[in-house]
């Protein structure tokens, strides 16, 4: 195996010069001896979280994504060590991990070791590795003969959070008064962001039209289309409009969107719509209805009218808060509400509204009009 990998590297370094030579006579590619693993970035990462429901007892497994780039791997180039100082989330799949990128120094070439034998493996960004253990990561130099092997270990928390808590980032006056802007984020950034948007899924846009429809994009907003509703138009939401969607669980390619917001047909209650949206292979979603959830005269836990309201999914749950300053959280897709005090916002919180959002990395973010961000975690 030894003899092929020289032979495939000396061919690399020929086909090498040979570019060279036949783009510029007079520039000539050097075989070196000296090679080293310079960065390493993990790709999509897949998560699963198990849940059991406490009325059936059945078991539902629930798959995320996360951003591998947003977990950052560091290099021993004394120790030749590659590894992640910052426990990925619990239940990432270290067993289907693939690396968006390995770079090297001078043009070497990096392989994996075969678990089983001293087979090596040519490392491709569409390939699927299992670091569920320590793995020999061996660079060959451009010469054929010299090489550094290393060894990459990822770790993943092995522990759920229980305890929660909330941590000032920032207080700034230019954060104050953005109630016309949504707090968004993006992987692992958040910000307020003005836009027409109501809220959006991997697949569809959804926007308020100015004949007061609920519309849909499949387009990323180029056409747009009214939405079908399963109730009167009367019944939808016509202000402090919020939106939130997640994965839902029980069935493959399909989307959970979550709409609220007032009407003036209820002065005690926000207003709940929902809707199931399934998506082909190919990314385009079938067209679904959007369904009203009319509140029940038993449900005592209901989600209160405010003047503003902000939505998230964090931790499997739903999370809300509004001008009333209190954050509800809901454990079945928005039929019932509560304060948990899990997730009580700091005692040190100033003004009057929030909004609220939660990154690809499982930190919740919090900002008020006075100008607070305040960061979430479980530890």
């Amino acid at each position: 195996m030894k003899h092929i990998l020289r032979l495939f590297c000396m061919m690399l370094v020929a086909l090498l010069a040979l570019a060279s030579c036949l783009g510029d006579n007079e520039t000539s590619v050097e075989a070196r001896s000296d090679t080293a693993i310079t960065a390493v970035t993990l790709g999509t990462l897949n998560k699963y979280t198990y849940t059991t429901s406490s009325k059936t007892g059945n078991d539902t497994i629930i798959k995320t994504t996360l951003t591998g780039s947003n977990y950052r791997l560091t290099i021993d180039q004394l120790g030749y060590k590659i590894y992640n100082r910052d426990s990925l989330p619990m239940g990432t799949d270290l067993k289907h991990v693939t690396l968006s990128a390995l770079n090297t120094k001078n043009n070497g070439v990096a392989f994996i070791k075969s678990l089983i034998s001293d087979t090596l493996f040519y490392i491709s960004t569409t390939d699927s590795l299992d670091f569920s253990q320590p793995r020999t990561i061996r660079v060959i130099a451009s010469n054929g003969i010299d090489y550094r092997d290393y060894t990459m270990t990822l770790s993943a928390s092995t522990t759920k959070g229980t305890t929660f808590g909330w941590q000032l980032v920032r207080e700034d006056s230019e954060l104050a008064g953005w109630t016309d802007k949504r707090l968004v984020a993006i992987d692992d950034t958040v910000m307020l962001k003005a836009t027409d948007y109501l809220g959006a899924t991997g697949h569809e846009l959804f926007s308020l039209g100015e004949d007061g429809r609920l519309k849909v994009s499949n387009d990323e907003g180029a056409t747009w289309r009214d939405e079908t509703l399963d109730e009167s138009e009367n019944l939808m939401p016509t202000s402090a409009m919020a939106m939130v969607s997640w994965k839902y669980a029980p069935a493959d390619s399909t989307d959970y969107i979550l709409l609220a917001g007032n009407n003036e047909q209820d002065s005690v209650n926000v207003v709940l719509w929902r809707k199931l949206s399934r998506y082909h292979d190919n990314g385009q979603p079938t067209e679904g209805r959007w369904v009203y959830m009319p509140v029940d005269g038993y449900n005592v836990y209901t989600l209160p009218r405010q003047e503003y309201l902000s939505m998230t999914y964090y931790n499997n749950n739903v999370l809300a808060v509004g001008s009333n300053m209190k954050l509800y959280m809901s454990r079945d897709q928005g039929i019932t509400w509560k304060t948990q005090s899990i997730y009580a916002l700091p005692k040190q919180i100033e003004g009057t509204r929030a909004a609220i959002a939660a990154d690809s990395r499982e930190r919740l973010w919090l900002v008020t009009d006075s100008g607070q961000l305040w960061m979430g975690t479980l530890r």
